[in-house]
């Protein structure tokens, strides 16, 4: 017997469960609440609609582009978007109006309260502690206080996302 991957059936799985998800929102299927969130994520990153219904079918360098990984992309996404719908924690709400409130589109605002849930999240991981509310809160503030000169990055995709509105 081989040794694989321990990752390798989880990966599996949630490669099938959003290829299935994206399906059943093409399909115009029932989706709960969180896949909806997760197929409306997919659906506003143009730039990997063609990988989502072939998702069991490609490989990991298939899949990533550029260094991120679509899947790890969206799945923050619509967990962004899950924390501004429940209001839990209502600094994420907050921060993506205020964000918005400064020129960005909803869709940059997410991507940048996204970022600071992914540093929490490889924090808890990495430290191997429990996911701190009131540091999050606070780095979402950070957040805030910076103010760059132009509200978006200057490469073409980020100027491209962030003229898209949900």
């Amino acid at each position: 017997m081989t040794e694989q991957d321990p990752t390798a059936e989880l990966k599996a799985l949630t490669r099938e469960r959003m290829r299935l998800v994206w399906q059943a929102a093409q399909m115009g299927g029932d989706l709960n609440d969180d896949d909806r969130r997760t197929a409306e994520a997919m659906a506003e990153h143009s730039e990997y609609v063609h990988l989502w219904g072939r998702l069991d079918q490609l490989s990991d360098a298939e899949i990533t582009r550029d260094g991120t990984n679509p899947i790890l992309h969206v799945t923050m996404h619509a967990v962004v978007e899950k924390q501004i719908a429940g209001g839990d924690p209502p600094e994420t709400g907050q921060t993506v109006t205020a964000l918005e409130r400064r020129g960005l589109s909803h869709h940059e605002a997410v991507h940048r309260v996204a970022s600071v849930l992914v540093g929490e999240i490889w924090h808890v991981m990495h430290e191997k502690r429990p996911f701190d509310p009131a540091r999050y809160a606070a780095k979402l503030a950070e957040v805030l206080r910076f103010r760059p000169s132009h509200p978006t990055s200057s490469t073409p995709s980020a100027k491209r996302r962030s003229t898209r509105r949900r």
